[in-house]
């Protein structure tokens, strides 16, 4: 019997499962080991620690918040700049599909050309990073 079957059955019976040794073997083993005594004290003492601790139940209720975001941002009509440019998209796309005609090569920038008009009109950079957001309470 090795310390170390004696500290993996002393684990094993913590966590409730059936350890390999029995409570017989182990309390002789540790009554002649006393590292293994030593290691079953901080055991014990962590045990102790994790059934002690308790954690905070407290819960925010985010949604009012959220709500009256999405209700003010629906009333300032943000989205329409969106719609604009998702109908010019598509006729962009119908008039590319059209077999009579070879557009060439230049209509290739027409989605790209849309694209920054968007955010020229809209004064928005979509790649910088906003480090400014914060919950609200």
């Amino acid at each position: 019997m090795s310390c170390e079957n004696v500290l993996m059955a002393m684990m094993a019976e913590a966590d409730g499962e059936v350890a390999e040794l029995s409570q017989a073997e182990i309390n002789e083993h540790l009554h002649a080991c006393e590292d293994c005594r030593d290691e079953a004290v901080r055991m014990q003492r962590v045990d102790n620690l994790l059934r002690q601790a308790t954690r905070s139940d407290t819960t925010f209720d985010l949604w009012p918040a959220v709500s009256s975001g999405l209700e003010q941002r629906a009333s300032e009509r943000r989205w329409l700049p969106y719609a604009i440019v998702g109908v010019l998209l598509l006729v962009h796309k119908l008039f590319e599909m059209l077999p009579t005609k070879d557009p060439g090569w230049a209509i290739k920038f027409v989605p790209l050309i849309i694209f920054g008009a968007l955010l020229v009109f809209l004064r928005e950079n979509p790649f910088r990073i906003n480090s400014e957001l914060v919950l609200e309470k």
